[in-house]
């Protein structure tokens, strides 16, 4: 979703106002959103059959002062004897004077068929944002020394502001063998960050995946895929192909955009595997709205291991497929 200027609306609304209720698109975006889909919902995890752990990078309309910029760690693996699944996540997303960080653990429980698997999860997330205050600049301020910060506002803070509140998240996932997909909605709870004089809302956003998988002549797989995400008013979807190489070498390209008269990037994408447990990939989006006269472009880095082996007790399922054998 659009990226809105949160410290904007901070340095108008921190100090000592009446309380405000405040409601925006908070998440972080990702491009290459389909190599770890445990970040959005709940259900994937486990779904790697094995200990999975993935960390992304990604820096947003460089070029722009005070661009969007964001780091995030996942790992996750299948706990077979409870037909279910595990994970942990960690994620800063920083924007401007605003910076977002969420903790998190996963758990969901797995139905297994002939065919394929179903899976039903769970999530608990603890958000803290904090403003810094001295990163702030005004008209009428008075910045003339090092490490001196007088706003000259009264509504400015001139250090750092905090908060932090605790949000769910849940997700239903499917995985067969050509097929996989699923439908989720993260901050369920949609709990408040409460600073002085505003309540800052994390609304509800709702996901929907959908990823195919085709054996194109022998030695080549074409990977179609939609991602739609949403928060009731305003909506955004991402469609896009990948093609993989002999189980190694992938490159592709997303459409990314909200509806037919707003766009926002083309997203192109490349990656190898430097062994049999390690990948990585590349993104890059080239700008369609507005801001392409005035930053250069996203890039987002993903490094992905998979230990491609059972951990624990437990029999793993009875498919007649290995999903996710090939990431």
């Amino acid at each position: 979703m659009t990226r809105h200027l949160l410290p904007l609306v901070f340095m108008l609304l921190l100090g000592g106002l009446a309380p405000v209720h405040l409601g925006a698109q908070q998440l972080a975006q990702y491009s290459l959103y389909w190599l770890d889909p445990v970040q959005f919902n709940p259900g994937y995890a486990g779904l790697d059959n094995s200990l999975s752990v993935t960390g992304s990078y990604r820096t947003q309309w460089v070029g722009l002062d005070g661009q969007p910029s964001g780091q995030r760690l996942s790992a996750h693996l299948p706990v077979y004897f409870l037909s279910s699944g595990f994970g942990v996540e960690a994620e800063r997303d920083q924007l401007g004077a605003r910076s977002l960080n969420r903790f998190g653990a996963t758990w969901n429980y797995q139905l297994v068929t002939p065919t394929a698997v179903w899976s039903v999860g769970l999530s608990g997330r603890y958000y803290q944002m904090s403003l810094d205050g001295a990163a702030l600049r005004t008209p009428d301020g008075d910045y003339s020394e090092p490490n001196f910060v007088l706003h000259n506002d009264d509504l400015l803070p001139s250090g750092n502001e905090s908060a932090g509140t605790f949000t769910l998240a849940a997700g239903i996932y499917y995985q067969a063998e050509r097929l996989e997909g699923g439908l989720s909605v993260r901050n369920l709870t949609e709990s408040a960050l409460s600073f002085p004089g505003l309540d800052y809302v994390l609304g509800r956003q709702y996901h929907g995946y959908l990823r195919g998988s085709f054996e194109v002549l022998r030695s080549w797989e074409v990977m179609p895929m939609l991602f739609g995400v949403s928060d009731g008013v305003q909506h955004q979807l991402s469609a896009g192909a990948i093609a993989r190489y002999d189980e190694n070498i992938f490159a592709g390209a997303a459409y990314r955009g909200y509806n037919n008269q707003t766009t926002d990037a083309i997203v192109l994408m490349a990656g190898l595997n430097l062994s049999d447990k390690l990948s990585l990939a590349y993104a890059f989006d080239v700008t369609l709205s507005e801001l392409q006269s005035v930053q250069s472009g996203s890039h987002e880095i993903t490094l992905k291991y998979n230990l491609r082996q059972r951990i624990g007790a437990g029999v793993p399922p009875p498919i007649i497929f290995n999903p996710r054998t090939k990431q």
